[in-house]
């Protein structure tokens, strides 16, 4: 408790000193006062890209990192933003959910600690050092337990000493994140020896891996209104209901024609036979992508969902993502399908004057 007492001092003075916000000070400061991006001592070349070690459930979950970072309006991908990806699905989340944690927990936990930034930060996030790190320290901790692919609760080991997740985690009630994870799944196996890991790293840093696909199915983030939410919601039923092999724009869009709530809601109310001419044309145009139902959001979509709607709540100086934010999104960055939905609409300009006075305020965050 001394020593916990100690470092807080020590973060407090450092804010003082620097302005830095807690979450930047805590990382400075570290746990023990060093450096808390230090990469792990490996007895081996370590790959410039630290992604290929990983299964396509870690590496989609560290690519969604980008997204948690931009959504907080940060520039770079910290380990908290790692945190808050693995607490989205799969066997982190698993994890967590069983000690009663879920995203919006992290979420808001960050938010309390300062972990919110004031700039719009689009396109490729890199990761910092301290990030990278993290990286380093799961596959290292894999390997420990004889595992040569790390999954996401390896990341989660990773971040287990590092201080603003620590700190989040244990918050939430998660004072050992290490036990955590061995508790749920032990060591069984020999440990990976070193010929082996270098002999994969070499091959690694000869060939890059590629994004595993279908690729991540984007969450809808805290910044997303209840009525948004349920949007995307509906889009994805659409998806499944049409047996579309993929959640795209068109789905989106219709998700949002078709909302009972919300901005887009309430404009259709004013221009109902308008809406119910696009709805008809957009149900035609999706209707003939019949495959196998995935759930999974296409590039675009997902690009939609986590960078261009910001674009817009920017530029209207908004900071909830509603279901206007997302129409606007759409009709500024159309493809082939949603071009032909939105020209259906007799009075296009009206409706999208309509729905930027009405976005700011009118929903529930």
């Amino acid at each position: 408790m001394t020593e916990d007492r100690r470092r807080k001092r020590a973060i407090r003075a450092r804010m003082a000193q620097t302005d830095e916000k807690y979450t930047e000070a805590m990382r400075a400061v570290g746990p023990g006062g060093g450096d808390a991006g230090e990469a792990p001592h490996v007895t081996f070349a370590w790959p410039d890209d630290s992604l290929g070690w990983f299964t396509d459930q870690a590496y989609n979950a560290i690519l969604l990192g980008e997204d948690e970072a931009r959504m907080l309006s940060r520039s770079a991908v910290e380990p908290e933003h790692l945190l808050l990806a693995l607490a989205r699905s799969g066997n982190v989340r698993w994890l967590l959910a069983r000690e009663g944690v879920t995203a919006g927990d992290i979420h808001a936990a960050l938010v309390r600690m300062g972990g919110l930034g004031a700039q719009l930060a689009l396109g490729p996030l890199a990761r910092t050092p301290a990030s990278e790190a993290v990286l380093r320290q799961g596959v290292l901790a894999a390997h420990q337990r004889g595992v040569r692919g790390p999954s996401t609760e390896h990341v989660l080991l990773g971040l287990a000493g590092e201080p603003v997740a620590a700190v989040v985690l244990g918050e939430l009630g998660i004072a050992d994140a290490t036990a955590l994870v061995d508790a749920a799944y032990p060591a069984t196996r020999p440990a990976v020896d070193t010929e082996t890991a270098a002999r994969r790293a070499r091959e690694l840093d000869s060939r890059r891996r590629t994004p595993p696909m279908p690729g991540p199915m984007p969450p809808v983030f805290e910044r997303f209104t209840a009525e948004a939410r349920r949007a995307v919601d509906a889009a994805v039923e659409q998806a499944r209901s049409l047996e579309s092999p993929y959640v795209v724009p068109a789905h989106l869009l219709l998700g949002l024609l078709c909302a009972e709530e919300g901005v887009v809601a309430g404009v259709r109310v004013r221009h109902d036979r308008q809406f119910a001419a696009v709805i008809a044309r957009a149900l035609e145009i999706v209707a003939d992508r019949a495959s196998r139902a995935t759930g999974i959001f296409s590039a675009p979509a997902r690009q939609l969902l986590a960078e261009e709607v910001l674009t817009i709540a920017d530029r209207l100086g908004h900071r909830s993502l509603g279901t206007a934010h997302l129409f606007l999104a759409i009709l500024e960055n159309p493809d082939a399908d949603t071009a032909e939905i939105l020209d259906a609409f007799p009075d296009l300009q009206r409706v999208t004057a309509e729905l930027v006075e009405w976005a700011p305020g009118n929903e529930r965050s």
